[in-house]
């Protein structure tokens, strides 16, 4: 069974934060995808847009490809974050979600943990989402 405790830290801190509904997280404010001007590398090898959101693995094909190849509006993940932000995720999904959270990172994330399963190359590694092997 995996260490949930980053995940349980960060929704019992969200429950503390005011809430806003979720309809207006409509698009990122911390990345535009579209024009991504930096990623951050995992000890694993992954290569993120955003933490958890993993483009490729640098262990698996070289970070030179991995940059070349970057089409996010092929990505089923990125591109309804451009196109409407953690909103239009949930609502391409069609995700159970709460009337309001923290941020658009809060909606987002808990978006994405839906999704693990059915996008594991993506959304992962499992240390980005509170679970260790």
């Amino acid at each position: 069974m995996g260490n949930n405790v980053p995940r349980q830290s960060a929704e019992k801190l969200a429950t503390k934060a005011n809430k806003i509904s979720w309809r207006e997280f409509t698009k990122c404010p911390y990345e535009n995808f579209e024009k991504q001007t930096r990623v951050h590398v995992d000890p694993f090898g992954y290569v993120h847009v955003c933490q958890g959101i993993s483009i490729g693995n640098a262990w698996q094909k070289p970070f030179s490809r991995i940059i070349e190849e970057y089409n996010p509006h092929e990505n089923p993940i990125l591109e309804p974050l451009i196109h409407g932000g953690p909103v239009a995720l949930i609502e391409k999904f069609n995700l159970p979600h709460d009337a309001a959270y923290a941020d658009a990172c809060h909606l987002c994330f808990a978006a994405r943990c839906l999704l693990r399963e059915k996008y594991p190359d993506i959304l992962t590694p499992d240390q980005m989402y509170g679970e260790n092997e």
